[in-house]
């Protein structure tokens, strides 16, 4: 894997030599970060009520995530163009009603991305390795599953269209090294988005999402995740402040080792944008 994604960033950065216009290090993105996929690089903590294989329990999901453009070449308008940069994702589960609130799954994510905008469309690439643990504690308990080494690496592509507020968007991945090597590649997304521009209470503005996932080895089994809430602070471009929104789950499990077990969850998440 090292030797793969050290060659990949390589070619990137070659590939991203500053032409005339290209701004280095450029802040945000020109793609906006998707509402409702869990998988999104975010920083966020939210407090869930899980429903596990006739269990119920109450877990807190804990995520830091950052995005670094290394280029940008702008496009006709403000907020358009071409950005080629690298992202950094962790997202971990702690039971919050077992004995010293155990850590239960943790998710890494590295890679790079490829996006762009113009005018009313936009899309992103993202090439990257993925690696899933069990917490310690969890596995002490003995009420863990087996452990699995998982380890992946895949390719991510979306594209959307965005009108007065709503994008819908759609979108397809593939696993081209999975760890272990049984695992299907093929995957499918679909959903919308919706960012108000008008303050509807104490200053938010109202941001919502519906996204769908499908995956071949849960045999096409829909993951739906859906948010509703309020975004504080800067609008786009800037996007600096917090959200604060209701959040909905079902389906494949989005926590990696756990992803052939179907799970619902439902809770209130913060989302810090920064």
């Amino acid at each position: 894997m090292k030797t793969r994604f050290l060659l990949t960033f390589a070619f990137l950065v070659a590939f991203a030599a500053p032409g005339a216009r290209a701004q280095s290090f450029p802040d945000g993105d020109v793609f906006r970060p998707l509402v409702a996929d869990p998988l999104e690089t975010r920083t966020f903590l939210s407090v869930i009520g899980v429903d596990f294989e006739e269990t119920q329990t109450t877990a807190a999901s804990v995520g830091i995530g950052a995005n670094l453009g290394f280029y940008r070449w702008p496009g006709e308008r403000p907020g358009e163009g071409w950005q080629l940069g690298m992202f950094a994702h962790f997202a971990s589960q702690f039971d919050l009603e077992g004995e010293s609130y155990p850590l239960v799954n943790t998710d890494f994510r590295v890679g790079f991305a490829l996006s762009f905008r113009s005018g009313e469309f936009s899309g992103r690439a993202k090439i990257f390795h993925q690696s899933s643990h069990l917490g310690d504690e969890f596995i002490l308990q003995g009420n863990a599953p087996d452990r699995e080494d998982l380890s992946v690496e895949l390719v991510d592509v979306v594209f959307a269209w965005q009108r007065a507020g709503w994008r819908p968007y759609i979108g397809a991945s593939y696993l081209y090294h999975t760890d272990p090597g049984t695992l299907n590649k093929w995957g499918i997304q679909a959903g919308v988005d919706y960012l108000g521009t008008s303050q509807v209470l104490f200053g938010g503005r109202l941001v919502g999402g519906l996204d769908v996932r499908s995956h071949d080895e849960n045999n096409w089994r829909a993951g739906v995740s859906a948010k509703l809430g309020l975004a504080y602070g800067r609008p786009d471009p800037d996007r600096r402040g917090v959200t604060v929104l209701l959040e909905a789950y079902d389906g494949p499990a989005p926590f990696g080792q756990f992803y052939r077990d179907v799970i619902s969850y439902y809770g209130v998440s913060l989302q810090f944008h920064h």
